[in-house]
C-alpha cells in the first residue's frame, strides 16, 4: 500500500550503526586487529536488544540484515524490545581460550559507550556461548557502576533457543492447516548449532523424529531418530568450543557418519535448516 511507503523508508535506514576497531594480543605477544560492530536499528518498542555474531564471515552488511530481520522477530514476541545486532569478524573456534577471553575484553571496552541496561541489551548468537557472555559481562561491570536493572543483571537473558522454538511452532501451525500434525514426522536438520539443537528438542516434545545434525567436519545420521539422551550427548559435545559432530560417532553405535555423502539424500519428510549462511543454494 503506498500509504505506508513513509514506513518501509524508515526501516531501511538504521538509528545508528557503530563500527570500531577490536585491537587484541594473541598468545606469542602478537597484537592483532578486528572489526567490531553494533547496529542499533529500531527502538520503537523499547530499549534495543539482539544477540552478538562472532566469525570470520560477519561484516557490516550482514550485520545490518540481520538488524532489519530483528526488527519483525522482536516485532512478534509481544515484548517491549527494540531491535539491534552486533559481532565481529573475529573467529572464536580456532583460537585459544585466553585469546577469547583478551579479544571479549577488548570489543566490550569499546562496546560499553553504547550498551547498558535499559538501552541496549546484547544476547548469545553465532559463535557467542555462555563463557563469552560471561567474559563480555565481567568487562562491562568493570567499567560501569551500573549493571542490572530492576534487579535483573545485565546481559542475562538466555533466548538462544526462542529462534529454533519459534520455527518448530511455525511449522506445527502450517501443518495444522493442512490437517497434519508433527507426530511422527522425520525431520532432516541442517546444522548443529544452538538454534538447531532447540528445534530438535521442540520436535521431540511434539512427537516428531530428529534425524541428523551437521556442522563443517560433516554431518551424523541417526537412521532410528535422534532422542533425548542422544540429543544431550550432541549439546555436550558441541558445548565444548571448536569440538565437531565426528566425536559423536564414538558414543553412538547405530549413527552414520557422512553416509550418505550428501545430507539431503537422507529420506525425510520435513527439512529444517539452520546451518551456515549459503549452505544451501
Amino acid at each position: 500500500n503506498p500509504r505506508y511507503a513513509f514506513v518501509a523508508k524508515q526501516l531501511m535506514e538504521p538509528e545508528r550503526f557503530i563500527q570500531f576497531r577490536v585491537a587484541w594480543m594473541d598468545d606469542v605477544g602478537v597484537v592483532r586487529l578486528n572489526r567490531g560492530f553494533r547496529i542499533q536499528y529500531s527502538s520503537s518498542l523499547g530499549p534495543y536488544q539482539g544477540p552478538l555474531h562472532l566469525g570470520s564471515h560477519v561484516n557490516g552488511g550482514l550485520i545490518k540484515a540481520l538488524g532489519f530481520d530483528n526488527v519483525f522477530s522482536n516485532g512478534l514476541t509481544g515484548y517491549d524490545v527494540g531491535s539491534s545486532v552486533g559481532g565481529s569478524d573475529f573467529n572464536p573456534f580456532d583460537k585459544s581460550e585466553a585469546e577469547v577471553q583478551r579479544f571479549c575484553q577488548s570489543y566490550m571496552t569499546e562496546l560499553a559507550k553504547y550498551v547498558g541496561p535499559d538501552i541496549d541489551d546484547p544476547t548469545m548468537g553465532m559463535g557467542v556461548a555462555e563463557k563469552e557472555m560471561g567474559y563480555l559481562f565481567g568487562q562491562y561491570k568493570r567499567i560501569n557502576a551500573k549493571f542490572t536493572s530492576g534487579n535483573v543483571p545485565f546481559m542475562n537473558k538466555k533466548s538462544s533457543e526462542v529462534p529454533g522454538k519459534a520455527v518448530v511452532l511455525f511449522a506445527k501451525e502450517m501443518l495444522k492447516d493442512i490437517n497434519q500434525s508433527l507426530m511422527g514426522k522425520r525431520c532432516l536438520i541442517v546444522g548443529s548449532g544452538k538454534t538447531a539443537r532447540a528445534i530438535a528438542a521442540k520436535l521431540l516434545e511434539y512427537g516428531a523424529i530428529p534425524l541428523t545434525f551437521s556442522d563443517e567436519s560433516g554431518h551424523v545420521y541417526e537412521p532410528s531418530g535422534i532422542d533425548a539422551s542422544k540429543l544431550r550427548t550432541i549439546s555436550n559435545i558441541k558445548t565444548d568450543r571448536g569440538a565437531t559432530l565426528g566425536r559423536y560417532v564414538i558414543s553412538s553405535t547405530t549413527a552414520k557418519f557422512n553416509e550418505p555423502s550428501n545430507i539431503f539424500d537422507v529420506p525425510c519428510d520435513l527439512c529444517f535448516s539452520c546451518g551456515p549462511i549459503k549452505s544451501i543454494n
